[in-house]
């Protein structure tokens, strides 16, 4: 049977009700946003980022305030959002959670909120929070909010291949709220798209792993990561068409994040791929927080009473498991490359991806390695600095190569399963 999956979600235009006003904390680019009016204020620490969100016609109202810690008189409003830091929290970092410099602005997020007299909160993170030291940090959010005077609290994962963008990036929601209903929105129906057909023959994976698993995926490529770039400004990303690899340019991951148009800004590529891989998917982030303020009505079935279920809700005694129907998952990753002959993978790379990957025993499709393999013999061009000569290692390690070469035979396609 043939998938089918959706192009963007394009959210409704809604004019603003007067008990709609709201901060943006941690604002970024602007990912977490209502889609139709801009926020009372941004707050956002990045001068270039500050002046995306300033050359934005609609937030020419909108006050910038560059330090959270330092936002000690915010304006009243209704709602405050905020994609907090997750460097403490995500499965990449030290992981020393709320206790760190970065996540532990959760609490300045908090701080803000009671100072606005805001009714509800916005929060975005990485899902790895509800399992993080075995669910305590979660569990100090949710009490904290609580005993805050934010008793109704509900969590969501969302991907952005729900919203027809053929990216694996899932982000943990959360909204608390002094009103039942407001939580309860978390959990609207994720609305349905212009339907295509997927694009199997294209697959993504991260050029710079293989000391873990590349992520390979048919159709989609795994989440968009700040660190890594190169010089000129290309990602961690890169796709196979069968016939050769090269890495996302920064065109694709600004259009698999929903923001196509700030490539006209100017900006330097690594900035844009920085801003990028930093980001709220935009019509993610849009249909969360339009849902909430709409207060649209929850769908999905209590299950039960949980000790952490991915999608929950906290009436202020009990905390339920939330079971949401499965949503279609966008895999026309063709849909979003750019057109035309764009430079391969170079020698350096591709033969530091094998190194890296026999080095591990870290598996890959026949296919892939056979065309890295082959870019790593062509060694035309300079070749870039770095840590380690993969080149030589290539070299000296053909022997191992070959066996892991041998060893991939009848693997399955798809290893990052």
């Amino acid at each position: 049977m043939t998938q089918l999956t959706r192009k963007p979600v394009v959210m409704l235009n809604m004019q603003p009700s007067s008990f709609e006003t709201y901060i943006s904390l941690f604002s970024g680019i602007g990912g977490l946003e209502h889609p139709a009016f801009a926020p009372l204020l941004f707050c956002e620490w990045d001068r270039e980022c500050q002046a995306v969100l300033r050359n934005e016609p609609r937030n020419a109202t909108s006050t910038i305030h560059g330090d959270v810690t330092q936002l000690y008189d915010p304006p009243k409003a209704s709602f405050v959002t905020g994609g907090w830091p997750c460097q403490d929290i995500s499965s990449a970092g030290k992981q020393n959670g709320l206790a760190g410099g970065r996540s532990g602005l959760f609490f300045d997020m908090l701080r803000v909120a009671t100072k606005a007299v805001a009714h509800t909160i916005i929060g975005e993170n990485v899902p790895n929070l509800l399992t993080l030291n075995k669910g305590r940090d979660f569990e100090i959010v949710k009490q904290t909010l609580r005993d805050e005077g934010y008793p109704y609290i509900a969590w969501r994962i969302v991907n952005a291949r729900e919203f027809g963008l053929p990216q694996d990036r899932s982000r943990l929601f959360i909204v608390a709220s002094k009103q039942p209903k407001y939580a309860q929105a978390l959990h609207a129906e994720i609305p349905l798209a212009e339907i295509s057909a997927p694009t199997l023959n294209v697959h993504g994976f991260y050029w710079t792993g293989g000391k873990r698993s590349i992520c390979y995926s048919s159709g989609y490529v795994p989440a968009l990561k700040v660190g890594g770039t190169d010089n000129k400004g290309r990602g961690t990303v890169a796709i196979f068409d069968g016939l050769t690899v090269r890495k996302l340019t920064v065109s694709e991951n600004m259009r698999l994040q929903g923001f196509p148009t700030l490539l006209d800004t100017g900006l330097p590529p690594s900035t844009l791929l920085r801003m990028a891989g930093n980001a709220v998917a935009k019509p993610v982030g849009q249909f969360i927080v339009s849902s909430v303020m709409a207060a649209k009505p929850p769908t999905g079935t209590r299950t039960g009473f949980s000790m952490r279920a991915k999608n929950g809700y906290f009436d202020g005694e009990i905390e339920w498991a939330i079971e949401h129907q499965p949503s279609n998952l966008a895999s026309n990753l063709g849909d979003f490359l750019d057109q035309g002959s764009l430079p391969p993978l170079s020698a350096q790379a591709s033969a530091g991806l094998i190194v890296r990957s026999v080095r591990s025993g870290s598996p890959m499709p026949t296919e892939l390695f056979d065309t890295l393999y082959r870019l790593s013999l062509e060694r035309g061009g300079k070749l870039q600095p770095s840590r380690s000569d993969s080149l030589a290692s290539f070299k000296e390690m053909m022997p191992d190569i070959m066996q892991y070469r041998a060893s991939l035979e009848g693997s399955l396609e798809n290893t990052n399963r």
